[in-house]
């Protein structure tokens, strides 16, 4: 009886304890904790924590804080000052501004309200806030590319990630198919009907295997392992969605047509357009600084002595300023400017030669996934009835251990070669969209 009561504890113990663990699950692991995510859930999460998205943001808050600046030349500034003096010699006297001599108070109050407005500059102002503004959007358009770029990195690890589970799944089956063959030859090998090396064929082929799969393991580590950097994943656990094997959707892609698309719509290459465009216009704004400027200043003041018997002043104007003389500056600054914008016109010639070879690239690539899913998928399912043969000859004795193990290894490295063909191309499908700029 006794012994009977200690496993009757034990078991409401573990049921306890089970349940313990449970409710922890569900109040107090972490967000994120083995959730399954696919493609489109990886790539909204990839948006918003992205390290390298998040750089590229603030890449773009410099350059709009560039362009706030330079908005600013446009509007008036408005100052205010005060003061108060307090004079060491309290019979001093100074030479009078009104008479010829005054004596001053030991205390003094001052203030003034000052105003600057750069009412004409022959639009230099206006050319420099212009040109930082379309320095902004280029940054826009790196920031949609390199989103692009990222996009399709997800991509590409997600579909090897899934390649690699396919395998390990197709390499599993292998080693259960490899340890039934050698529990069938033990048997017959104790009898004497066939050879121990048979055995030992067999047994090296199986180890094989499973090195094959622990290597193939640890592939999988890697590649989860960098789909989570570019993720921005901070969590431990992780987990992702599959996409299931089906028929392939042909499409026809015109090369013309895809090239006329990428032209318009990459964003790299409206990036440096845009960049062109405001160098252009900071160049622009120099030369105008060539010209006079006329700019409205008023102040008004007020100050008194010690009895706080306060005094108005003020006045207004227009000043013409007319630059003479600065050293080159000017001349060194549209030097430089002009360089810039001819090294960022090389560039622009130079993407679109990129553009060109990218899109050429990715249409043969996608028409080479084709062909090549049709060849692998025809060789995955020959191999299969291939092995099912050389099994049947081998249990009547026609034909030896090799020819099977053999057939064992075609058909593990037709169906490992079948699940790259499938998920290239659906990768070379995004590949087509990266190069043409309209991923995502």
């Amino acid at each position: 009886m006794t012994k009977i009561y200690v496993d009757v504890q034990s078991v409401q113990f573990v049921g306890i304890v089970s349940l313990v663990i449970f409710l922890l699950s569900i109040f107090y692991i972490p967000n994120g904790f083995g959730q399954v995510l696919n493609l489109s859930e990886i790539k909204s999460y990839a948006r918003e924590h992205s390290p390298v998205l998040k750089a590229k943001e603030q890449e773009i808050g410099i350059q709009e804080g560039e362009r706030v600046i330079t908005r600013s030349s446009m509007f008036p500034t408005l100052s205010a000052r005060g003061g108060y003096t307090h004079y060491k010699l309290e019979h001093g006297t100074i030479e009078g501004v009104f008479g010829p001599k005054q004596k001053p108070d030991v205390d003094r109050f001052a203030g003034d309200v000052s105003f600057n407005f750069v009412a004409f500059a022959f639009g230099k102002n206006f050319f420099n806030y212009k040109g930082a503004s379309l320095l902004v959007q280029s940054k826009k358009k790196e920031y949609e590319r390199t989103w692009q770029m990222l996009s399709f990195n997800l991509s590409k690890v997600y579909y090897s990630l899934l390649t690699v589970d396919k395998t390990i799944l197709a390499t599993k089956k292998t080693i259960e198919s490899l340890k039934a063959l050698k529990s069938e030859i033990s048997q017959k090998v104790k009898v004497g009907r066939l050879a121990e090396v048979d055995l030992l064929k067999v047994d090296v082929n199986l180890y094989k295997t499973i090195d094959d799969l622990s290597k193939l393991q640890t592939l999988r580590e890697d590649l989860l392992g960098e789909l989570k950097r570019l993720m921005g994943y901070r969590e431990d656990d992780f987990k992702f969605d599959d996409v299931p094997i089906a028929k392939i959707e042909r499409k026809h892609f015109d090369l013309s047509e895809l090239l006329s698309t990428a032209y318009e719509s990459r964003a790299d290459l409206n990036s440096i357009v845009r960049a062109i465009e405001g160098v252009g216009y900071q160049v622009k704004s120099v030369k105008a600084s060539y010209f006079p400027e006329v700019t409205l200043r008023g102040a008004y003041a007020q100050q008194a002595p010690g009895d706080r018997n306060f005094v108005s002043d003020g006045n207004a104007g227009v000043y013409i300023s007319m630059p003479i003389f600065d050293g080159l500056y000017r001349k060194g600054k549209t030097d430089k400017l002009s360089s810039e914008r001819s090294r960022l016109e090389y560039m622009l010639a130079d993407r679109k030669l990129e553009i060109k070879k990218e899109v050429r690239t990715a249409l043969e690539n996608y028409n080479e996934t084709l062909i090549r899913v049709d060849a692998t998928k025809r060789s995955m399912e020959h191999a299969r009835e291939v092995l099912r043969i050389e099994k049947l000859k081998y249990k009547l004795g026609r034909t030896t251990i090799n020819f099977v193990l053999d057939a064992e290894g075609a058909l593990l490295g037709a169906r490992s070669l079948y699940y790259k063909a499938y998920y290239d191309n659906l990768l070379a499908l995004d590949d087509i969209k990266l190069a043409v700029g309209n991923l995502n």
